[in-house]
C-alpha cells in the first residue's frame, strides 16, 4: 500500500463504470459490485484452500481470473498483488504472506470504494 496506507486504485476506471454520481449508481451496476466483492470472498478462501507445492498452475490460474474481475473496477494494488501470485517466482513459504497482502488490500479497497460510492451499500 502506498505512503498514505491506502491502496492504489484506478479511480477514472471505476468512475467509467460507475458514472460520475457517486450517489446516484445505477441498481444494475451496482449488483455487479456487490456481486464482484461476494465472488472475490470466494476466490481468496479458495485461493488460500489451495497447496502451493503441487497446485501452482492451478493458483495461477485462480489468480488470473480474481486479477482480472477487480482490475476492470479499478482495483490496481490487488491486481499487482496478485500478478506476482499468478507469474511469480516466489518459495512455497511466501505464498500464504502474499495472499494475507492481497486480501488486505482488497478489502481497504474495497472500503475506500464504498465510502466514495455509498449507493453501491459495500463496506
Amino acid at each position: 500500500m502506498s505512503e498514505t496506507k491506502e491502496p492504489e486504485f484506478d479511480w477514472s476506471q471505476a468512475a467509467s463504470l460507475l458514472g460520475d454520481d457517486p450517489s446516484q449508481v445505477a441498481d444494475d451496476m451496482a449488483e455487479i459490485v456487490r456481486e464482484l466483492v461476494d465472488s472475490a470472498e470466494v476466490q481468496f478462501k479458495d485461493l488460500r484452500a489451495k497447496k502451493i507445492e503441487t497446485e501452482r498452475k492451478e493458483i495461477g490460474s485462480l489468480a488470473h481470473q480474481l486479477r482480472g474481475c477487480l482490475l476492470n473496477f479499478g482495483f490496481i494494488e490487488v491486481g499487482a498483488i496478485l500478478l506476482h501470485v499468478e507469474k511469480g517466482d516466489y518459495a512455497a513459504v511466501e505464498y500464504p504472506g502474499l495472499l494475507d497482502k492481497s486480501e488486505a488490500a482488497f478489502i481497504a479497497s474495497r472500503k475506500m470504494l464504498g465510502a466514495r460510492y455509498p449507493s453501491l451499500k459495500i463496506s
